[in-house]
Order: C-alpha cells, then structure tokens, then sequence
C-alpha cells in the first residue's frame, strides 16, 4: 500500500487583519513524535494566542484528532485536518500559531485564515509519494551495464547500490507492479544472460 506524505520540516507565516498566523509543519510517525514537537512549538510560542493543531499518523489503521486550543469550535482545527485529508498525505502534524491582533475575524474569517496557513505549509513542505517497491539484486556482464542503467531510467526504478567484480551488481528498488515487466525487459537486452534474485518488498518514494 502506497502513501503520500510531506518531504520536509517546514515553517510559513502570514497576516490577515493584524493576526499572525504561523504553519509548522512536520513529519511524523508516532505518537511520541506528535507530543514531542507540539512540546517543541508550544516552548517556543509560548506567549500565543492559541497553538492550533491536526494530525495524522499510521498507514492501514490511520489516527486522526485535532485540536482548536481555545477557539471557537469547528473555526481551527477541523479546517486543519480538512486540508490534510484533501491533499491525501499521511503522517504528518500541522501546528497553526496565532498571535491575535486586535480585530475579530468572525467564524468564517477564522476558517478561511487556518484554511490558508495550513495549506500554505504543506505547499511549502512538498509531497513524497512512496510506492510499494521490490528490491532486486541484478548481475549482469559488463557489455549490458549501460543498457541497464538506461532502463532503469525508463521505468523510474532506482539503483540502490553497484558493485563491481566479474559481473556488475546492481540492487535495484521497481516499483512491485512493474517488476515482471522490468525482468522481461532485461531479459530482451541481454538476451537471457543476467540474474534476477528478488529480496522482497520496500516502500520508497519515487
């Protein structure tokens, strides 16, 4: 099973009417990291407003909450948490620090403002998206080597690691649809004369 989450750690801020509003944004995949860095933030911005969060973690039996730490119900972080969901990416906490600035937003007005900051955060973070992959351990003579790396760069597979000796190694990570398709394909270049030993399944952002 594949999933989508964020490529790094990132922090972005914004005003709207005099209210600051800061997006943290991180990569998480357990609870203790969630407490860890919501520790992290709240340390920091201790002197806020309010220290919105939502959260996502676990692939299969994913676990969602957030929280709208003092502002009025369903305005923070439900609207967090929706664009979390709308941009499918697990694994990932999304902390929206506001300093109030003196003039009310409204409901609406606060929805619109946390909607914003958490997608400008993921924006900011970038999406990896991982596949289920298999790792394969390829041997192949010298003369096909070039053919190879010309392949895997035509099917997006990765090559972990090379070595060299009679035959050159190559561990490759394929994408777990395309592997049957990728052997044939070796087989085709080298006209039969190579080995194939599949190490099992991976997940890898490609």
């Amino acid at each position: 099973m594949g999933f989508k989450t964020i490529a790094q750690n990132v922090r972005v801020e914004f005003v709207e009417k005099k209210s600051r509003f800061i997006a943290s944004v991180f990569r998480v995949e357990n609870q203790h990291e969630v407490n860890t860095f919501l520790d992290q933030v709240r340390k920091e911005f201790y002197d806020a407003t309010h220290n919105v969060y939502a959260y996502t973690y676990g692939i299969e039996y994913p676990v969602q909450k957030y929280s709208d730490d003092g502002e009025p119900q369903g305005t923070a972080g439900l609207p967090v948490m929706e664009v979390i969901r709308k941009s499918n990416v697990s694994n990932v906490l999304i902390v929206i620090t506001r300093y109030f600035g003196g003039i009310l937003l409204g409901a609406s007005g606060l929805v619109r403002a946390y909607t914003q900051a958490a997608s400008l955060g993921l924006e900011k973070a970038g999406i990896l998206e991982y596949h289920e992959c298999e790792e394969v351990l390829l041997s192949v003579e010298y003369p096909d080597f070039e053919k190879i790396k010309w392949l895997a760069s035509r099917f997006n597979t990765k090559i972990e690691k090379i070595e060299y000796s009679q035959v050159v190694d190559l561990l490759l990570t394929i994408k777990k649809e395309e592997v049957d398709e990728f052997i044939k394909s070796v087989s085709d270049i080298t006209s039969g004369n190579f080995l194939a030993d599949k190490k099992g399944i991976v997940l890898r952002a490609i």
